[in-house]
């Protein structure tokens, strides 16, 4: 079975395909001969692919089958035909107005109803987040979902000790920690008087981690950020809302204790790469804040 299986009676010679392929892995030889992989001198078109699918998602006559196989830090979900891929309905589309008030309206929430998500909901959630773009195609995020109260209070505490212990600047860290100047002061105080100043009550922590080797990469910090932002925005329509863990990712990068704290929870060999506490939010917000104007160069 080779890299792509085309059908002769409904492929129409287009090119789609050969345009969309982000290697130009596939070549017509005529204007009409169906499409192959280019024979390639080093590194054939089946060891490029990145079993991205666009080959078969973008031919209007669904007559390109991709028979992508994992090799490398590549995945692949098998062969991807047009049957079992789900059909992009244009009746769902949003119109710009909806898109604006999306995302212009997404805030970051701080207070939780103490009040657990079903499983399901979550796993719904996830299922659209995983297809945030990931650079190559090469899904490198898994997910831990933790809700255990005891194991989020123990996590957070690993972060308020690392902000204990760097009042004082430490030459010694990869990054600057400036404790007044990231108001870890103000956080600590709250910690200590026994409000959840650091997940803000949320019910539920989501890491997005990786393999160890790949976590000062941009391409694993990049994804991860990427797929946090799809999570938030997922999870909108269940009434569900997020806040960005950033005192958690500093701490597991320069913390011990925070880092062995997250890691006995991942397999090994695995680092976090991000995080992202969700629940049923308190409160709802009326109006959208003002932000500056954006600043736009043209060329």
């Amino acid at each position: 079975m080779g890299l792509i299986t085309v059908d002769a009676e409904k492929c129409i010679q287009c090119g789609t395909c050969l345009e969309e392929c982000p290697f130009r892995l596939l070549e017509m030889k005529t204007e009409s001969s169906l499409p192959t992989p280019r024979e390639i001198q080093v590194r054939s078109a089946e060891e490029r692919c990145v079993n991205c699918g666009h080959c078969m998602a973008v031919c209007p006559a669904g007559a390109l089958t991709l028979n992508g196989a994992s090799h490398g830090l590549m995945a692949s979900p098998g062969v991807q035909s047009p049957e079992e891929c789900v059909q992009i309905r244009p009746e769902l589309s949003v119109s710009r107005e909806q898109m604006a008030q999306l995302l212009t309206g997404r805030r970051t929430h701080r207070a939780y109803l103490d009040k657990q998500i079903p499983r399901e909901t979550i796993e719904e959630i996830i299922n659209v987040a995983r297809y945030g773009p990931s650079g190559h195609n090469s899904q490198l995020t898994q997910w831990l979902v933790v809700s255990a109260k005891e194991e989020i209070r123990r996590i957070g505490q690993t972060v308020i000790d690392f902000m204990k212990a760097n009042k004082e600047p430490n030459m010694e860290h990869p990054y600057p920690w400036d404790y007044y100047g990231t108001d870890s002061d103000l956080l600590v105080d709250l910690w200590e008087k026994g409000e959840d100043s650091i997940f803000r009550g949320a019910p539920h922590l989501v890491v997005l981690f990786g393999p160890a080797f790949m976590t000062d990469y941009y391409i694993a910090r990049e994804q991860s950020a990427i797929r946090q932002v799809y999570l938030e925005l997922a999870a909108i329509p269940h009434g569900i809302r997020t806040v960005w863990n950033g005192f958690l990712t500093a701490a597991t990068m320069m913390h011990p204790p925070a880092r062995e704290a997250v890691g006995s929870l991942i397999p090994f060999g695995c680092d976090l790469y991000d995080s992202m506490s969700i629940g049923y939010p308190k409160n709802t917000f009326q109006r959208i804040p003002l932000r500056n104007e954006a600043i736009i160069n043209w060329v």
